[in-house]
């Protein structure tokens, strides 16, 4: 009898325990919340050491990344500029997915200014060298006038003169391409 008085006499117990955390979970959770975001505030202090025994070995802090050999993790938002909408921003690079997409002219000029023959050249280099299938000509001389562009040099393989050419028609501002590539080793 002793014995099934001592089971209900835990079951009791377990029960208003059980009943204590219910009513602790809101504000163990508000301090829980409270105590990552001083950890965040702890994380971009760089003043002591890192401390890896109690976490992942990441920071956010590039700074404290290169100097304690950590793993930097980068900020997920992308960056911003103010924007004419007092609602929100707009956001300043980021989401292309190949540099075709994006506008190599950063600064928005006069159109009588913009796309000049030497903007339009030096768009043409970057575009040729940010393209994975053209980064690694380097033979690539490039002439513009009044918009037409002659490609001069040598590449590796006759793919490459037609993914140059390719390349080049599609920006804008080019009127025409005369193509006077040659694979190297073939005169």
């Amino acid at each position: 009898m002793s014995n099934e008085h001592e089971t209900d006499k835990n079951e009791a117990q377990a029960k208003r325990t059980r009943q204590s955390e219910d009513l602790l979970i809101g504000d163990n959770t508000y301090e829980k919340a409270e105590s990552e975001a001083l950890s965040l505030d702890r994380d971009l202090d760089n003043a002591e050491p890192f401390k890896t025994k109690y976490d992942d070995g990441h920071t956010l802090n590039p700074h404290v990344a290169q100097d304690q050999g950590l793993v930097y993790t980068p900020p997920t938002d992308p960056p911003v500029l103010p924007g004419d909408d007092p609602q929100g921003a707009e956001v300043a690079a980021g989401f292309a997915m190949s540099m075709e997409e994006t506008d190599p002219d950063v600064e928005m000029l006069p159109r009588w200014v913009d796309n000049n023959d030497l903007d339009l050249r030096d768009d043409i280099y970057i575009a040729l060298r940010n393209n994975s299938e053209t980064g690694h000509l380097t033979n690539v001389k490039v002439q513009v006038e009044d918009g037409v562009v002659n490609l001069i040099g040598t590449v590796t393989s006759e793919d490459d003169i037609g993914m140059v050419q390719d390349i080049v028609q599609e920006l804008d501002g080019v009127r025409g391409v005369k193509n006077n590539l040659q694979v190297e080793g073939i005169y």
